[in-house]
């Protein structure tokens, strides 16, 4: 058998157990320094990843502005906005079937740097981008088209054969939504209706430049702003005995009606007419004097403006 040495079992001094002590402390603050500090890292990068995931990083040249909707901020220049070279109508382009994008009054207001502040027909001053580019338009049947090119405004002009003649737009832009404005055109010989029916105070959704179309089409009538509709609002192209004409629509738009005003105390108003545009003037007893503005105007939305009454006041005696 092996012999164990003696001094293996002398009892360690004091001095000797401090050391060992010093030294397996260290090892165990070392090793829970490296875990913490393993456990910073892994826990920091799993929360980057998170807000990345979360909340991805912008593209300040991407189409930001197509998917924001209007913030109802101040443009850098005001006095511009809205243009009324080019005023925005955003009701009567989404009837037209046109995407409107971001309004703007300078380069500025847009977030890409590949927009520009630029004129967009219903849609008014809006954010685009002028190398976005339409699609391929195909030729119609017995005819031509010639493209300006494919980028905004651009235009495509469409012709037919002899004989035949162009029935739909024969003229068509290149929109900053992307869209070629309008319906393909095609090409007809003598059967097909010319301008839709005018109905007052109302309008419809065809292009303004457009003069024929062909047997089928369908246009929607909707009244102005201010007006209520009444009646049936489309119109169809039909042919009867080899001659087409317009059938529809049957519609009427009368004005929104604000109701009777209320009277001011110890006064009366004048006018007779309560409807959209109409104007009533308010006028005081004797003895009162009128304070406040002393004309309502009834509004498209069926409300008088101001809303607030003016006041008669009785006339101080000096």
């Amino acid at each position: 058998a092996s012999r164990v040495p003696l001094a293996a079992l002398r009892p360690r001094s004091h001095k000797q157990l401090t050391n060992v002590n010093s030294r397996t402390a260290m090892k165990s603050f070392a090793t829970v320094l490296l875990l913490s500090v393993l456990l910073f890292t892994f826990f920091q990068s799993y929360d980057c990843r998170v807000w990345r995931r979360d909340v991805p990083e912008l593209d300040e040249d991407e189409d930001l502005d197509e998917d924001m909707e209007d913030d109802g901020r101040v443009y850098k220049n005001p006095r511009n906005s809205p243009s009324a070279l080019c005023p925005r109508d955003e009701e009567h382009a989404a009837f037209l079937g046109q995407k409107c994008l971001r309004k703007c009054s300078s380069d500025e207001d847009c977030k890409s740097k590949k927009k520009k502040c630029l004129c967009d027909n219903a849609c008014g001053m809006s954010c685009i981008k002028p190398e976005r580019e339409c699609e391929e338009l195909r030729s119609p049947a017995l005819g031509t088209v010639t493209l300006t090119g494919r980028l905004f405004n651009d235009r495509a002009t469409y012709s037919c054969e002899l004989g035949y003649h162009v029935v739909g737009l024969k003229e068509r832009t290149c929109q900053a939504d992307g869209n070629w404005s309008g319906q393909a055109p095609v090409c007809k010989q003598n059967v097909y209706c010319k301008n839709p029916p005018h109905i007052d105070h109302a309008r419809h959704n065809a292009l303004p430049e457009q003069t024929t179309f062909d047997l089928d089409a369908t246009i929607q009538y909707q009244c102005l702003t201010g007006y209520v509709t009444n009646g049936f609002p489309r119109a169809k192209c039909l042919a009867i005995d080899n001659a087409a004409s317009w059938f529809g629509p049957d519609i009427s738009c009368e004005p929104r009606s604000c109701g009777a005003p209320q009277d001011t105390a110890h006064g009366w108003h004048a006018g007779e007419c309560y409807t959209y545009g109409c104007r009533v003037v308010y006028h005081c007893a004797d003895g009162f004097e009128l304070v406040g503005r002393n004309e309502r105007t009834c509004q498209a939305d069926g409300t008088w403006f101001p809303k607030d009454l003016p006041a008669c006041v009785r006339k101080l005696l000096i």
